[in-house]
């Protein structure tokens, strides 16, 4: 299955998911009435909300950082909470670091 697919796919879960929570029927009602099976219904479900709590964990997390000040800055040194440190040219693209923080906070 394509990535399209997948994602044609999830978003129907997701809009039945929403339409359930908005019901007052139960699951397996929900699930008779719109001729889903019970458990694919309850894996969607759980596999959704997974993902959505991992994706609101990791855009609610803050770290404070130090300046320090300098007169001749040429590297940025990033220290990371799970004990990463990386050092990266000051000139780096801002979405390159940031793609390589997800990598390493993943580690």
């Amino acid at each position: 299955m394509g990535n399209t697919e997948q994602k044609i796919k999830r978003e129907k879960w997701k809009a039945l998911i929403a339409e359930y929570e908005k019901s007052s029927l139960s699951q397996v009602d929900f699930c008779k009435k719109n001729e889903l099976s019970p458990a694919q219904f309850g894996y969607y479900r759980s596999t959704l909300k997974q993902k959505q709590n991992e994706f609101k964990k990791s855009n609610n997390t803050f770290v404070p950082i130090k300046i320090n000040q300098q007169a001749n800055i040429n590297e940025i040194r990033l220290s990371l909470p799970n004990g990463f440190q990386c050092t990266f040219p000051v000139d780096t693209d801002a979405l390159r670091v940031k793609e390589l923080i997800g990598v390493l906070l993943s580690c």
